[in-house]
């Protein structure tokens, strides 16, 4: 494995020119699955960072790539230098599946990040299973912070901080909070080296603000509740809509919305999921070397990605529900 180029994902965000900001989960996770890999034997030398709404148009050295992350429909088809590893995979639409059976074929089975994606490569017949998100693969860290502080980390869209959730924060947790917001203005898009750079390096150092200073972390983003739950960081994950993104993470954790915020529990535990890791970094390495995923392994995730969510959504027959499946989600 250690001859091969292994590539990762990079964001350079060339797909929307109209965006004015960075996702620093985009950054996060490129450092998880760089980590992943070196964990799996992997050089630097050997790593190449591939970005995602160009792999039709990839023409370098003949790579396997980690496929993590969502992935839309102007990534297809790959290119043929590209061979996928399909690893917390999520698909942003049911066309990116139906348009691309014989590539998903050929690699099944499919690792998907969530619930949502393995129900449509289940309705197309393709096998699949869960995995996570990659982000839950990193280091759990040593010990507890002593004295730590509250950090409440949010972003835009769905994202945001919402007004309804600081008025249900103790006093004592949103006096003493330092707030993080995950989204950095940019100039440029696509993304240059020097911009992926800089924004690996501010995701780095929000990574080690959660991992050396938290104490609870509060958010509505995925990509801060799971690597802060691989941290052994206690997380309240809380946001204005339930989103099929979060469709696997909700089965570790409660995803509470609105008509919940005033029942989160804030004496939130750290999660221990080093077993759940474990397997994840065993069928990644399974996946890289061309052999199936072991059925111990897909024993563990689907123990805990088979499960019902913790927190069960409103009852389909609500008002709102009907009004959003025949409007759909905004």
């Amino acid at each position: 494995m250690t001859t091969q180029k292994i590539g990762y994902l990079e964001f350079r965000y060339g797909a929307n020119p109209k965006r004015r900001t960075a996702n620093v989960g985009d950054s996060i996770q490129s450092i998880a699955v760089r980590r992943l890999l070196k964990r799996l034997g992997v050089d630097d030398a050997n790593m190449v960072g591939i970005d995602r709404d160009s792999l039709r148009n990839y023409d370098g050295a003949p790579v396997k790539l980690i496929m993590n992350g969502c992935f839309h429909e102007g990534c297809f088809p790959l290119s043929p230098q590209i061979e996928p590893v399909f690893f917390g995979f999520n698909a942003e639409s049911e066309s990116v599946v139906a348009d691309n059976k014989a590539l998903f074929r050929k690699h099944q089975p499919i690792g998907c990040r969530d619930n949502a994606t393995k129900r449509l490569f289940d309705k197309h017949r393709i096998a699949a299973f869960v995995t996570g998100c990659a982000t839950l693969t990193l280091d759990r860290r040593e010990q507890a912070v002593e004295a730590g502080k509250p950090v409440i980390a949010f972003g835009a869209g769905s994202g945001v901080l919402q007004q309804k959730l600081l008025e249900n924060i103790p006093k004592p947790i949103l006096e003493r909070a330092r707030l993080i917001y995950q989204r950095e203005p940019v100039s440029e898009i696509p993304l240059s080296d020097a911009s992926v750079a800089k924004m690996d390096d501010l995701a780095q150092s929000y990574l080690d603000i959660y991992k050396n200073e938290a104490s609870i972390v509060v958010t509505p983003l995925l990509h801060v509740a799971s690597p802060c739950i691989a941290m052994g960081i206690p997380v309240v994950l809380a946001r204005r809509d339930r989103d099929d993104r979060f469709t696997a993470i909700d089965r570790l954790l409660p995803v509470y919305t609105p008509a919940e915020f005033s029942s989160i529990d804030w004496q939130v535990r750290t999660l221990n999921v080093e077993e759940l890791k474990a397997a994840m970094v065993n069928v990644a390495r399974q996946l890289l070397q061309d052999a199936p995923p072991a059925q111990g392994d897909l024993d563990v995730l689907a123990t805990r990605y088979s499960a019902p969510p913790l927190l069960q959504p409103p009852h389909a027959s609500s008002p709102g529900w009907r009004l959003r499946k025949l409007f759909g989600r905004r």
